[in-house]
């Protein structure tokens, strides 16, 4: 009937909305390392020449405009390069006022800056300032949707950095009147329930949530014990002793070869390129067998 009618149109819109975002996801990493070469990733010395640029972002006397774009200068090669400059986000810190000039750009470049490399206490007092000063009651609402927005940017790069206290604060913003800064709570808390779900008070982690699910701690290294895909030639070489076609390498009959050839002055090379013509003549013998006996048949059959 037309409900049944409606139900199916509806369910293909939201499978178009589905395939639409699933593209969109994957496509985007990869258009993402298309643009990201640049020449910045070329430098030579980039933690000398980051230095060098700090020292003279906090001594110039040029306008605003030029020292906002040794910032983002800055910023970018701190993230590209992964640098340890710790000093750069208290220095950063004193520019994120709402009432500051150009505070979105400035909120960007401090996200830029942010990578996984960073020690998670660096960025503490800055998360606690991005609350103080843009997340209150007093705060207007899209000032309010941009501070929780630049939070969860900035913990979606360095998890670790979240204290249980502050997002608990946070996430509480979910029931605000405004829907941007709703919209932001919710973003928030479901980059916790994904990243670090222990985090989160219970009655907030959602059913079925991995509570082992957890980002790596400072400093840690998940070091490769094998090469990726290996395990897919382990599947095949069972495949294939199962169905009976495999070839087991004797390597002790390999190496008696070997010392023998050694011994009686025959290169090893020179005895397997003989044994390799001597397969290939048997090969070609049989095949000649073969065919002789498919004549034999069909001159019989005539």
């Amino acid at each position: 009937g037309v409900s049944n009618k409606a139900s199916l149109e509806k369910k293909k819109r939201s499978l178009k909305r589905a395939v639409r975002s699933a593209n969109k996801r994957s496509a985007g990493p990869q258009k993402q390392r298309e643009n990201s070469f640049a020449a910045i990733h070329l430098l030579h010395d980039p933690h000398a020449l980051g230095e060098k640029l700090f020292v003279e972002v906090r001594k110039t006397s040029e306008r605003f405009e030029v020292r906002l774009m040794m910032i983002n200068l800055l910023s970018r090669l701190i993230g590209a390069h992964r640098l340890q400059m710790p000093n750069f986000y208290p220095f950063l810190q004193r520019y994120l006022q709402p009432h500051q000039r150009e505070i979105t750009l400035l909120l960007a470049y401090l996200v830029q800056a942010c990578h996984e490399l960073l020690a998670p206490e660096t960025l503490e007092p800055v998360l606690q300032g991005l609350t103080n000063h843009f997340v209150t009651d007093k705060s207007r609402p899209e000032m309010m949707a941009i501070g929780i927005n630049t939070t969860r940017e900035v913990c979606a790069r360095v998890p670790l950095a979240m204290n249980a206290t502050l997002l608990s604060d946070l996430i509480e913003y979910r029931k605000d009147r405004d829907r941007a800064v709703v919209s932001a709570a919710r973003s928030l808390l479901q980059l916790y329930r994904e990243k670090m779900p222990s985090l989160l008070p219970k009655k907030y982690r959602g059913r079925g949530c991995d509570l082992s699910a957890a980002p790596t701690r400072y400093g840690e290294l998940n070091a490769a014990t094998r090469v990726p895909g290996a395990e897919l030639l382990d599947a095949q070489e069972a495949k294939l002793r199962a169905a009976g076609r495999l070839r087991v390498r004797d390597e002790s009959r390999e190496w008696e070869m070997r010392e023998l050839g050694s011994d009686d002055g025959v290169d090893t090379d020179e005895g397997e390129e003989r044994e390799e013509e001597g397969e290939e003549e048997g090969e070609e013998e049989s095949k000649e067998a073969v065919e002789g006996e498919k004549r034999e048949e069909g001159e019989e059959e005539d």
